[in-house]
């Protein structure tokens, strides 16, 4: 398989509502980079799919529906991943990730 690559920042803030004891402090409100990566399926190798236009879809498509910065409310990464493909599935999306800065975060795939 031949993919294409994307990757962005997004500022965003979310919640963790049931954070177990120890992390407790995940439940209130908090910011963080989301460093968003996704990957498109590509079937030859001359640019059938411009990284820069794919890029600003996603960014564009998190901006409309949950602002700047995004509140994304009590989202895990996997559930927004998992949204950000359901929007890139019809343009040949093949995975996302959605990172919390550099510390961690999920990854869905088709």
């Amino acid at each position: 398989m031949r993919t294409v690559i994307v990757a962005f920042e997004i500022e965003g803030f979310h919640n963790y509502p049931d954070a177990p004891v120890e992390v407790g402090f995940l439940s209130d409100r908090h910011r963080h980079t989301f460093k968003v990566k996704a990957a498109y399926e590509v079937s030859h190798l001359n640019r059938e799919r411009e990284i820069f236009l794919c890029r600003h879809e996603v960014k564009s498509y998190l901006i409309e529906a949950y602002g700047s910065p995004c509140e994304f409310g009590a989202m895990s990464c996997e559930m927004i991943a998992s949204e950000v493909m359901e929007f890139g599935a019809d343009d040949g999306m093949v995975w996302c990730e959605v990172w919390e800065e550099e510390t961690g975060g999920a990854r869905v795939e088709s």
